[in-house]
């Protein structure tokens, strides 16, 4: 019995001359995409108030990452100028803050936050007047998103520190509306 191997190789060419092809409008996907593209948030909250001849007005921008798809960690500045404060007291506070959100669904998300704020303080003895310091509390909330992209949203929380509270229009409830760009 015989067996016999073989190898064959063969071209096509074209028989259409002239034709080219247009490697201009191909679009080459980028050498590398970092992911921290896709998942980094910017943006800022607001937070204003006429109450009982206490005017406030709060700026708050940040930056953030989306860890997970309902994990976001972020951290950011923030400034405030007041009238009126209880004392008599107008000025300005600052500060810092890192939070932690975590989405419950499309809209709904919880929100927990440490903020710290330097700020005009009543002083702590009889004959003392006021004094600048820092103070910090933890801020728990829940906030509702104009729509699932998460671009504008409204977030009411509660602070339980006394001296931050002070500093508040509404105490130790705390308000924002917030923007991301």
């Amino acid at each position: 019995m015989a067996i016999s191997a073989g190898y064959v190789q063969a071209q096509y060419e074209d028989d259409a001359p002239g034709q080219r092809f247009d490697t201009q409008s191909v679009k080459k996907p980028p050498f590398f995409k970092a992911p921290v593209s896709d998942n980094f948030i910017k943006g800022t909250e607001f937070m204003f108030s006429l109450t009982n001849g206490f005017v406030f007005g709060e700026i708050s921008p940040f930056a953030g990452f989306k860890i997970a798809k309902p994990l976001m960690i972020g951290a950011g500045i923030n400034g405030a100028f007041y009238v009126g404060n209880g004392q008599g007291n107008s000025g300005f506070t600052y500060g810092a803050h890192g939070f932690l959100r975590l989405n419950l669904g499309e809209v709904a998300f919880l929100h927990a936050e440490m903020r710290g704020i330097n700020a005009l303080l009543p002083g702590s003895g009889v004959l003392s007047s006021s004094e600048r310091k820092w103070v910090a509390s933890p801020i728990l909330g829940l906030g509702m998103a104009q729509s699932a992209g998460m671009g504008s949203w409204f977030l009411i929380g509660y602070a339980p520190n006394t001296e931050y509270a002070s500093t508040q229009p509404l105490g130790s409830i705390v308000y924002r509306i917030g923007i991301t760009f």
